[in-house]
């Protein structure tokens, strides 16, 4: 977990919104577990970046006191936002905190993950992030074709997130690479509606969102 071998370079950044206000989306279906879903995805998606050999870095971004005790706890970094503002201005933030080494040296390169990913594999990320090693900048489309579950970038500096809505168009507007690996179903398959867990749970769920899935409605 994070071992720091060789191979391991990546710094993976995992913006994550207070679990009370995610999955809003998810409401009227899950009711009072939607607090309980948001947390467990995120666990699932922290644990498989954990995994991950080449990922010798995890900077989670969020206001959410309860998910930087648990990213603590995980053995993660923690940056604290002063307010909500969205995914892309935690993604800056987070790629700022990760250039900024104070040492004057190239810096790790990055990938921002979505933290709604229950069944994320870490053989997926790392086969997404040995093929983004090959482009300045990379991004791998969610299983719909319209948003982007991962992007990556050598430079943090030069990251450029455009998350949310139509965020593949996007960022392949501004020159992001994408990944048409077809091998990586959990790694494509955030969670939005409630059919989307019933898709991950075909792929295999991560134990934290399995328990949580097992109370829902069917």
């Amino acid at each position: 977990m994070m071992s720091g071998s060789p191979g391991s370079r990546w710094t993976v950044l995992l913006p994550v919104k207070p679990f009370a206000l995610g999955k809003s989306r998810l409401g009227s279906w899950a009711g009072a577990a939607r607090r309980d879903i948001a947390r467990a995805v995120f666990l699932d998606t922290m644990d498989a970046i954990l995994h991950t050999p080449e990922v010798c870095r995890l900077i989670v971004v969020t206001a959410d006191p309860e998910a930087h005790a648990l990213a603590a706890g995980a053995g993660a970094e923690g940056i604290h936002e002063a307010s909500v503002g969205g995914l892309n201005a935690a993604a800056r933030l987070g790629a700022a905190a990760a250039a900024d080494h104070g040492t004057g040296v190239r810096t790790d390169p990055v990938a921002v993950v979505a933290a709604d990913l229950p069944a994320l594999k870490p053989r997926e990320l790392a086969s997404v992030l040995a093929e983004a090693g090959r482009r300045p900048r990379a991004v791998l489309a969610d299983h719909r074709g319209h948003g982007s579950t991962i992007l990556t970038a050598q430079d943090p500096s030069f990251l450029l997130p455009g998350f949310e809505g139509a965020s593949r168009a996007r960022h392949a507007a501004n020159g992001a690479y994408e990944i048409a690996h077809s091998g990586v179903p959990g790694a494509r398959l955030d969670i939005d509606v409630p059919g989307d867990l019933t898709l991950a749970a075909a792929l295999g769920l991560g134990t934290h969102t399995a328990a949580v899935q097992a109370n829902l409605p069917q």
